[in-house]
């Protein structure tokens, strides 16, 4: 929990273990069953990996989030079981920044307390009574300012009822098929058609689409609170400056410029085009990321730098977040002030497949 510009310059230690083990003593837990990520969003999306391996734990991982929303990272393991082989995981889009945007505060009330915080160097706090869901982020928040703006957090223990019925399925498995077309696409010199084929992944075009194609001309960002706020404005640049995409998917705006303001992570995109109009092309609940287009990798915000060739990509939510009115409140535009803007779907979601079911052993 805490800022991603922190994350990236600040040591890390083994402070979600911590976090863990102060939560089990306080329930009295002697084991755990599995380890399950609250997002599948960047560094997040590999806790439940990371803390199943080890000593204390050896546990199974959940192929399930509770956000559903690709954080951009790149992520590379070597197995060494398999002679040092690379097994790539690859995040994209955008987490919401804040611990009650999840799908379980939708359905269940109450499922965030008891939780735990552990700061990695002997400080640790627990949760364990609320009278509602937004004053706890609230809380841990400023606890986790205090403590260096980047803490290990153990979130409430839950069932197997609520991951059936409440979480985003197949995240885990999403994630490693968008790591591996990165993966051949650099390999077979693929890259300039790499959005396509994440596209492919999502779930095809109705799922997924191409937002825009241009330059980073600005970028503005603060800390605040644990949160890094800021926006960025992308410039569709003259044909000299851009690579050949004439074999490639249009995006749905083009010209002028596109503006996101982040959270953490991604909020909108709005489009204006060169006579002054403006238009929403994509909005949260919704996934929004950018794309390097030299590479295919995906930026986050502490990579946002002047300059930088850019391909935005939209995807299509989890239908958790927009079966009811309670998930667009905590999930759509008004959860971030932005009261005035209506959610608009970007296309049709389809679930990702299992990388359990389609590799394991068929009897």
């Amino acid at each position: 929990m805490g800022s991603p510009a922190v994350s990236v310059e600040r040591l890390a230690n083994d402070e979600t273990e911590q976090a863990v083990l102060e939560l089990m003593e306080y329930l009295g837990h002697k084991k755990i069953d599995a380890f399950m990520d609250l997002e599948i969003g960047g560094a997040n999306g590999l806790q439940a990996l990371a803390l199943s391996s080890t000593k204390n734990h050896g546990c199974p991982v959940v192929d399930a989030d509770f956000m559903g929303m690709f954080c951009p990272r790149l992520n590379i393991f070597c197995d060494s079981k398999r002679g040092g082989s690379k097994l790539t995981m690859f995040n994209l889009g955008r987490a919401y920044p804040t611990y009650w945007q999840t799908t379980i505060c939708i359905y269940e009330k109450n499922p965030l307390v008891p939780c735990a915080l552990a700061s990695g160097d002997g400080k640790t706090i627990l949760m364990t009574k609320t009278t509602n869901d937004e004053i706890v982020d609230r809380a841990l928040r400023a606890a986790c300012a205090e403590m260096g703006s980047r803490v290990g957090k153990a979130a409430k223990p839950t069932s197997k009822h609520s991951i059936i019925n409440y979480s985003v399925l197949n995240t885990v498995s999403l994630a490693w098929r968008i790591g591996r077309t990165i993966a051949r696409a650099a390999a077979t010199n693929t890259v300039s058609t790499v959005a396509e084929q994440m596209i492919d992944e999502c779930g095809g075009p109705e799922a997924a689409k191409i937002l825009f194609r241009g330059k980073i001309v600005s970028v503005e960002r603060r800390l605040f609170k644990g949160h890094s706020y800021g926006e960025i404005t992308i410039q569709q640049v003259q044909s000299g400056e851009q690579e050949d995409f004439s074999t490639s998917t249009p995006a749905v705006a083009t010209g002028g410029v596109l503006k996101i303001p982040f959270k953490n992570e991604n909020i909108y995109a709005k489009h204006v085009a060169d006579d002054g109009t403006e238009t929403y092309v994509a909005t949260v609940p919704d996934l929004i990321s950018v794309l390097d287009t030299q590479s295919g990798r995906a930026l986050g915000v502490p990579e946002f730098r002047y300059g930088v060739m850019v391909t935005v990509l939209g995807i299509t939510c989890s239908p958790r977040w927009t079966d009811t009115p309670k998930g667009l409140e905590i999930g759509g535009p008004g959860a971030f002030g932005y009261h005035d803007i209506p959610y608009k779907p970007l296309g049709k979601h389809v679930e990702p497949k299992s990388v359990v079911l389609e590799y394991a052993e068929k009897e």
